[in-house]
């Protein structure tokens, strides 16, 4: 969303140059906390998935446990 709204916000133009320099620059932008975030709460999703839990408990799991680098074990018991 960082990038895209950044990418938005640049002049259209239908060069390939132009186009390819905007990409860069709005990809660019896109502070390295925010891709540190990202990252942290895709693994989280993509541990749930692996351990066989469906996009909503999934969502749930990485709400409840947000600190943990990966879902303990003991979270099947709560399901």
């Amino acid at each position: 969303g960082f990038a895209k709204r950044d990418y938005c916000e640049k002049l259209l133009s239908t060069e390939e140059v132009d186009l390819e320099k905007n990409v860069v620059a709005a990809l660019d932008s896109v502070p390295l906390k925010s891709m540190r975030q990202f990252y942290t709460r895709s693994l989280h999703f993509a541990d749930a998935y692996t351990k066989g839990l469906s996009g909503k408990q999934a969502t749930w799991v990485s709400r409840k446990y947000r600190g943990h680098r990966v879902i303990p074990e003991s979270i099947f018991n709560e399901l």
